[in-house]
């Protein structure tokens, strides 16, 4: 079978992390594997994997140029001649609909849910190909409640899933963690740590308060932001070092940029933090990453999270926004000794799973 993922770019991101995953373990699994994007640095790893990537673009929000890249993404299509087409996002999906309108092509189309956008025309590409895979029984619920036209045999839960064996703790860089534990101080802390890139959505500011709150109570917490600020939203990295100046607690807490070794970082942190306030996550992968490596986590009460985590036995939640719950919540992870947590990840939340239920949508469509 011969499938072409579509998603805007390949830099850093779950959804360019589970487009990389997948181009391996469908190429493992003996299927001819293609990826269109805008280009960006993750491109080397799938092409590393054997697989294909044809730049295009596809990412640019522009409607004055949408119809002629959509001709460019036709002519694209009909020379790699996919069995089938999956895209990640909407400008892709939108772009793809119209390419594949060609009496010629009319190719089996596949759409996966991966953030709960906004409930508009716009965002109702999501949900308009012949197969729509939503992340979590969250994203199925949204679908659900916004667009109840969706036939229900169109959509499937399908959760995200972890390369568990990039994040093992088997396989961790031990120099570079020394390393970076030296660089930021971290050394007998307490480390709390968000990952992702820095946007308004994901609720960091609850984080910095809730370390203020617990300047006396835990005076060996350090913060990581861990992860670049999203394009255009520059401002909400900077309003950050601002709070956290305010607070008085700006030794605290380590901004540090955009880093690939997340296993290590997952590794050396006490605890992962998921803070979304405005948007939850519509699965939450950072968090099964973490689990996988034997990290506990506290998240807001809210989303595709829900899914994943065990109160209690995984971690804990808080009240989307509350700092004063959050602070609670690491003050009991700290005081809680957690068991195994990576097995629960292994069993349900991993790539190998994630790639043969999409491939069986795939086939069906494909027969």
């Amino acid at each position: 079978m011969k499938i072409l993922q579509i998603l805007p770019s390949l830099d850093d991101g779950g959804v360019e992390r589970g487009t990389v995953d997948s181009n391996r373990l469908y190429i493992a699994a003996g299927h001819e594997s293609w990826v269109i994007s805008a280009g960006g640095k993750r491109v080397a790893e799938i092409e590393h994997a054997g697989g294909h990537h044809v730049t295009l673009d596809v990412k640019s929000k522009n409607p004055l140029t949408a119809w002629p890249r959509a001709m460019a993404l036709r002519r694209a299509i009909r020379q790699i001649r996919p069995d089938v087409i999956h895209f990640r996002s909407r400008v892709p999906g939108w772009l793809t609909l119209w390419a594949n309108a060609a009496s010629d092509l009319r190719i089996p189309v596949v759409s996966t849910m991966h953030g709960l956008n906004h409930p508009c025309f716009y965002s109702s590409v999501m949900v308009r190909a012949d197969r729509v895979i939503c992340v979590s029984s969250a994203g199925l619920a949204f679908v659900n409640a916004h667009y109840p036209w969706v036939a229900p045999e169109k959509l499937q839960i399908i959760p995200r899933g972890v390369d568990i064996d990039t994040f093992s703790p088997e396989r961790l860089d031990t120099a570079w963690m020394a390393d970076f534990v030296e660089r930021y101080q971290l050394k007998g802390k307490f480390v709390a740590t968000a990952i992702g890139r820095v946007s308004a959505l994901k609720g960091i500011e609850t984080l910095v308060r809730a370390a203020a709150l617990l300047k006396d109570a835990m005076p060996n917490l350090a913060v990581l932001v861990v992860g670049g600020p999203q394009k255009n939203q520059e401002h909400v990295l900077d309003d950050l070092h601002t709070l956290a100046n305010e607070l008085g607690i700006s030794d605290r807490v380590h901004f540090t940029g955009s880093q690939r070794n997340i296993p290590e970082i997952a590794a050396l942190s006490s605890v992962v933090c998921s803070c979304n306030t405005k948007k939850p996550e519509s699965f939450g992968r950072t968090v099964a990453e973490a689990l996988a490596m034997n990290t506990p986590v506290v998240a807001a009460k809210h989303g595709g999270v829900l899914d994943i985590i065990r109160e209690n036995s995984d971690g804990f939640f808080f009240t989307p926004g509350d700092a004063e719950e959050l602070a609670n919540a690491l003050q009991r992870v700290q005081a809680t000794t957690f068991g195994d947590l990576r097995t629960h990840i292994a069993d349900n939340f991993t790539a190998e799973r994630l790639a043969e239920k999409t491939l069986a949508i795939y086939k069906e469509l494909v027969k």
